[in-house]
């Protein structure tokens, strides 16, 4: 099947968005520069880069799902094969992190909520505690994957049968999802936020799925429209007066369909750094929040103006590649144990 360039680029353009809004974000959680500084470089009155990147990752997620089963889909061998090359990098870097946080702080459970009840560790099992501590509930969460991972895994379980759906009836499926979008929107009924709620994300999914599924081109003529708008978004001073996770939408798709026109030129260049970040995309996802709120603290004493702050930024980048490549590495040997073991046992 061939590989959509754009999506790789998009994939690390996301990524790119979410690392950088956590690595300066953290710079005014660890008291080094006051909210209204830092402020501008990641947001404005339209736009969040942070909401804009995980936008873009969840219609990503869906697109390539489509994409990938557009032809043959088996559900067991989908399930098999999404939740263990997603789980089992989370594990390890789940296991590590606790170990860290045990050997640091000296205890093996006052980095949790004291009132947490041990069976919810069933929560970190199946990679969703930090979702789930998203709606009140207090989990052994330590942060990692953050919120989104969950309500990924949630979408990949509910993924055949949206399928099923868009394959029945497309239209009726992208109306349908649609109207229940807009209606949660203006009429939101839930005390959880907007921005971390499955069906509002959910619709970022879908619009993903179809995008797939309709071979992921676009007329030439939307670019006057697409561009534009990613433009404006960016750079005007005036707000627009909707709904801010509807502004989102609205970029976030204004984004893909921009980038789409480029995968003409993409397909003759031989980019393997671009190759080489999308298939990493996930593991730097897992293990750049660790980097980041460990070194940005630690840094404290020695940071002396912005020159300093610089080199933060480039040591924790090369932190994150460093700890995900070990994290690819590992993950790979331990999928390729299990798989044996599953041949193994089939053949018994």
């Amino acid at each position: 099947m061939k590989r959509i360039r754009y999506f790789d680029l998009l994939r690390c353009i996301s990524f790119c968005f979410i690392i950088f809004y956590h690595m300066i974000s953290q710079l005014y959680f660890s008291k080094l520069f006051p909210l209204d500084k830092i402020l501008p470089f990641y947001e404005n009155d339209n736009m969040n880069i942070a909401m804009l990147g995980v936008a873009v990752f969840f219609i990503l997620s869906g697109a390539g799902l489509a994409y990938s089963t557009a032809e043959n889909f088996d559900i067991r061998r989908f399930y098999k094969k999404r939740f263990i090359r997603v789980l089992i990098p989370f594990y390890i870097t789940s296991i590590s992190y606790f170990i860290y946080k045990v050997i640091t702080t000296g205890s093996f459970t006052s980095f949790f909520p004291p009132e947490t009840s041990a069976w919810k560790i069933i929560f970190t099992f199946f990679g969703m505690d930090e979702w789930i501590s998203q709606h009140g509930i207090h989990t052994f969460s330590l942060g990692i994957g953050e919120w989104f991972l969950g309500a990924l895994l949630l979408l990949y379980l509910l993924f055949p049968l949206l399928r099923f759906l868009m394959k029945k009836n497309s239209r009726l499926f992208f109306v349908g999802s649609t109207c229940i979008y807009l209606l949660l929107l203006f009429y939101y009924p839930f005390s959880t936020p907007v921005h971390v709620n499955l069906l509002i994300k959910g619709y970022d999914f879908i619009l993903g799925m179809l995008l797939g599924y309709t071979k992921h081109t676009f007329r030439p003529q939307w670019a006057f429209l697409s561009v534009p708008l990613v433009i404006f978004f960016f750079v005007s001073p005036f707000r627009l007066g909707i709904h801010y996770e509807l502004k989102v939408e609205i970029l976030a798709v204004a984004f893909c369909i921009s980038f789409s026109y480029l995968e003409p030129l993409l397909q003759k260049k031989n980019l393997k750094l671009l190759d080489l970040l999308s298939n990493y995309s996930y593991e730097i996802f897992l293990v750049h929040h660790i980097v980041i709120y460990v070194l940005t603290p630690a840094s404290i004493p020695y940071l002396r103006g912005s020159w300093s702050v610089s080199i933060l930024f480039a040591a924790e980048l090369v932190f994150i590649a460093f700890f995900a490549f070990i994290l690819k590495w590992l993950s790979g040997r331990c999928i390729a144990f299990l798989s044996r073991r599953s041949v193994n046992s089939n053949v018994k």
